[in-house]
């Protein structure tokens, strides 16, 4: 991977003001893939790359689910979610792609209470506490889809909660639990061997150069809540993903259909999605015209990122 002065520069000023972080950067061009790790805990073997907390990186992962869902003929985009949870009462409920495309019409906060703003006050923010941790249960979520009046405005609002609910579809659909169903799919579909819900290699997240560890999850019978941000995840395995959406015929065919994984059109052919925790960043940038994919992975928040994930990808086409 060729990395040019503007690269290098942004590099260093983020290793600088991050001197604990360790951060990962590659790039996948026409299935050829490249990468590099920098700062603390810098290591090259394949088998002992450094996980990443990916936070909402992995609705996408989830939404490609959905891809083959629909390609099995599972279930529709315009299938409801009272189609598939058919213990909930007669509303209005929000289609498989309204949830998708953070268009269900549920709110930002949703589920969060006011014990959940408190804990996060507390722990300034959520660099320590997952707000996410025990409300996104099963049962939890159900209860709220019972409960919760549905409003007919769709228009776009970022929804963690809305991810919860896909998770819950998969789950009723395979009869497992969300986490069970994501790991098979991982592992045996998408031949990823580092992408799971463990705790292996996993970097803690640091703000201000302090260890702040790593978000938990309550290990319930099934916490879909995962399927908002639960994954972890290497710099190798999210390049080889980016490989695998550039060979999926729907996005070849519509580009489009990047809006249903909950990406961002940055211009024609051009799709962003950022994930954070409290303390850990990653990025996936793909040009779908060029077959390009730069990641940025970090286990710190900085500024510099989406740039430095921008002109990786800038560089990796010309060259």
């Amino acid at each position: 991977m060729h990395i040019s002065v503007k690269i290098e520069n942004i590099i260093k000023k983020i290793i600088t003001a991050h001197p604990t972080s360790t951060l990962s950067i590659g790039v996948s061009y026409r299935k050829e893939i490249s990468w590099q790790t920098y700062g603390n805990r810098t290591c090259l073997n394949e088998k002992k790359l450094p996980n990443y907390e990916i936070g909402s990186l992995t609705k996408v992962f989830t939404a490609f689910y959905f891809i083959k869902l629909f390609q099995k003929k599972s279930v529709t985009s315009q299938t409801k979610v009272n189609e598939v949870i058919s213990s909930l009462p007669e509303k209005n409920y929000p289609t498989i792609s309204a949830l998708l495309m953070h268009r269900s019409g549920y709110g930002y906060l949703t589920p969060l209470k006011l014990n959940d703003f408190i804990k996060i006050i507390k722990h300034k923010g959520t660099r320590q506490y997952n707000p996410y941790e025990s409300n996104m249960c099963s049962n939890c979520v159900e209860n709220i889809l019972i409960h919760k009046r549905v409003t007919t405005r769709h228009r776009y609002v970022y929804s963690n909660f809305g991810y919860a609910v896909l998770g819950l579809i998969i789950a009723r659909l395979e009869t497992d639990s969300y986490e069970n169903c994501m790991n098979l799919f991982l592992k045996d579909k998408l031949e990823l061997t580092e992408t799971n819900f463990g705790m292996e290699n996993l970097l803690p997240g640091y703000f201000q150069n302090k260890n702040y560890g790593n978000w938990q999850w309550d290990n319930c019978e099934n916490n879909v809540g995962k399927a908002a941000g639960g994954l972890k995840s290497n710099i190798i395995d999210m390049l080889k993903f980016s490989n695998k959406l550039f060979m999926e015929p729907v996005f070849q065919e519509r580009p489009e259909s990047f809006s249903l994984m909950g990406m961002v059109r940055e211009k024609e052919g051009l799709w962003l999605k950022v994930g954070q925790t409290g303390t850990q960043l990653s990025i996936m940038v793909i040009d779908i015209n060029n077959s390009a994919a730069a990641v940025v992975l970090i286990n710190c928040l900085s500024k510099h990122c989406i740039s430095l994930a921008n002109e990786l990808l800038q560089e990796v086409i010309k060259e």
